[in-house]
């Protein structure tokens, strides 16, 4: 039988970066502001609450940014705990 095959990429779009913070040791590479990490600076050290309901200190993501993310994923490629996961959808 022959046939043709059609594979299609559709494009994603980032609508935000989820923190593991069970994962996260706070390494803090993530907060690097010379773009090493994130060419855009989204992160940012804050208060977050734990499995427990207990404030402690964790990172954050600045969601109301998002449309300064690249989509390049470099966040989720250089974590070392790979706590940092994209939350992605087609368009």
């Amino acid at each position: 039988m022959n046939g043709v095959y059609v594979f299609v990429r559709l494009k994603q779009y980032i609508s935000s970066i989820k923190v593991d913070h069970e994962k996260c040791s706070m390494c803090e590479d993530c907060l690097d502001d010379e773009g090493n990490f994130c060419p855009k600076s989204l992160f940012y050290k804050d208060k977050v609450k734990n499995k427990e309901n207990q404030e402690i200190e964790g990172i954050r993501f600045k969601y109301r940014e998002i449309a300064k993310c690249q989509g390049c994923l470099r966040c989720e490629a250089l974590c070392p705990e790979k706590a940092l996961k994209p939350i992605k959808f087609d368009i």
